[in-house]
């Protein structure tokens, strides 16, 4: 089985109206690590809260400069799938992944492109994974967090709050819960 797995950093919240600053695509297939791409996306005229710049402390100038616009992004989004999936619709993995569905959605429609075209309606969410295996009993207490979770497998993340960092560690938790049930 392949999955895409997907992680963004944002200028906030709100898809709608905060800023899609970066994704990491990280392509599985079956235990293994295919390939794997992180796109920088230049702010637009979508805005970015102080906070979300304290978590992933990207520099906005620095940022911009070596960002792409949304069509662009969008561009290489689709060339990395068509080359790891073929025609076929991707399913997306991640750690509560419809958060970062969402702003690559918004994405897709302010570029008037169809997200539905290429992805499937289906996802796979660690944390929902978490959620499960503490109320079926099979972990001590509530780790559904990345950052609790990431602690209790030990993973140690190789740049923390970067999208591709985060997907790939996010990767890495998936495999242990796989042999966790």
């Amino acid at each position: 089985m392949r999955l895409l797995f997907i992680d963004t950093e944002t200028g906030g919240i709100d898809p709608q109206k905060h800023a899609l600053l970066s994704i990491g695509l990280v392509v599985w297939d079956n235990g293994s690590i295919i390939a794997s791409k992180e796109i920088l996306i230049k702010q637009g005229d979508k805005s970015i809260t102080q906070r979300s710049l304290n978590i992933n402390k990207i520099d906005c100038a620095k940022h911009n400069q070596l960002a792409v616009t949304q069509t662009t992004a969008i561009k290489y989004i689709l060339d990395f799938i068509k080359v790891h999936f073929g025609e076929a619709k991707v399913t997306c993995a991640g750690h509560n992944v419809s958060f970062d569905i969402s702003f690559v959605k918004q994405m897709f429609k302010n570029n008037k492109r169809s997200f539905e075209n290429y992805f499937s309606h289906r996802l796979i969410d660690t944390s929902s994974i978490l959620s499960f295996l503490y109320l079926s009993g099979k972990v001590p207490y509530q780790i559904s967090s990345s950052a609790k979770a990431f602690d209790y497998y030990g993973i140690s993340v190789n740049g923390r709050h970067t999208a591709i960092g985060d997907a790939i560690a996010t990767v890495e938790l998936f495999e242990k819960l796989l042999s966790t049930v």
